[in-house]
Parts: structure tokens; sequence; C-alpha cells
């Protein structure tokens, strides 16, 4: 977890920006109000993971595309396909291989790495940037822990923090998905963009 002190002294050593003024400089109070603003469970501290998350480069597949081991195409192996709908962190890229534009990413699914092919030369578009927004396509509840096979002792303290979520309704990735042992779903931990909630959906 990292507290506003730590947050603000380490955003305050950063370097300056190319072109940036003096007087553009945020102050420590600037940096707290930044930090309430990350710190969506008034906790007193952010966890890493969330901050992590925050600051990801993420694209999302919309079209079928290959996940291959090297930057140039010519005699490089395909990994596996990656389907619409996937999420993509960017660790390198865009960079131009020919007249292809290409990225070397993690598959959030299941992390392998490898470079996609951001557009093709023929107009065709494999990735869109975004990928940490999702669209509930089937309805779900929200809860505030991620175990949700929890001891009758605690299943009524569960349904008394879980919220419905809607078929539409959008949430923002604040730790990715991780499988939860015993019950075998994949749960990751989300903000929801219409009243700000903050809890886990399988």
């Amino acid at each position: 977890t990292i507290s506003k002190d730590a947050f603000v002294a380490f955003v305050g050593k950063l370097p300056k920006a190319e072109g940036e003024k003096e007087d553009e400089t945020l102050s420590d109070e600037d940096l707290a109000r930044a930090f309430a603003v990350l710190d969506e469970e008034k906790t007193g501290g952010v966890p890493s993971e969330t901050f992590v998350a925050l600051l990801r480069s993420m694209m999302k597949v919309v079209k079928d595309v290959a996940l291959t081991g090297t930057l140039s195409l010519q005699d490089s192996k395909s990994l596996r396909r990656l389907e619409a709908g996937e999420a993509l962190e960017v660790l390198e890229g865009p960079v131009k291989e020919g007249e292809l534009t290409r990225v070397r990413g993690r598959a959030v699914q299941d992390g392998q790495e490898g470079w996609v092919t951001v557009a093709g030369n023929q107009g065709s578009i494999f990735l869109k940037e975004g990928g940490s927004t999702f669209k509930i396509v089937k309805e779900t509840i929200l809860t505030e822990c991620f175990e949700i096979d929890a001891p009758p002792s605690e299943v009524r303290k569960i349904k008394e923090s879980t919220r419905k979520l809607k078929l539409g309704e959008l949430v923002e990735v604040r730790e990715w998905g991780k499988k939860q042992e015993g019950t075998g779903l994949t749960r990751m931990k989300c903000k929801v963009r219409s009243d700000g909630l903050v809890g886990w959906i399988t």
C-alpha cells in the first residue's frame, strides 16, 4: 500500500517534463489532492496494484490478430491468436515495421508476451487504445471482498455489501483479474463509472 506521504515524495522527485515551466510544477498540496482522488476507498493508502493499473498503457483487441515472437513478421513464429475483446498491456512501441504499426505487449488473459499488429497495410485496425474499461454483458454482483466462498457466518455480511451490476453498465479496472482458489472463478477489482463504487466482480 502506498501512503499519501510516499506518493507526494515520489511524484515530487520526478524530473520535469520537457518544456515544463517552474510555475507549472505541482505543489505538495496539489499532489495531496491527487492522492485523495486515487484513494477511492478512503483508507489513507492506495494499493500498489491499483497504482500500477492506473499507469499501465492498455489496448483492446477489436479484431482477431496473431501474437508473434519478434517485431518482424518475416520468419516470426505465431505464439497464439488474440481474440476480439481481449486486453493487451503495451510494453513497447508503437513502432513501424514496413507498412505495419506494431507494439510489444502482454496479454492480460494469460500473461503471454509478444508483438502485435495495431494497424495493417490495407487499413485493417486490430488494436485500439483503451482496454481498461469493460461493459457488463450479463448481470453480476459487485462485492466488497475478493473471496466469495465465505463460511456461513460471513454470508450475510457479504450479501449486505453487494450491489447488482446491470447489463450495459461500465466499470474501470483497478486490479486485473486473478483466479480464486477453490471456485476457479476469475475476479477483478473495478470502479463503477455511474456511482464510483469500488469492489470485486467475476
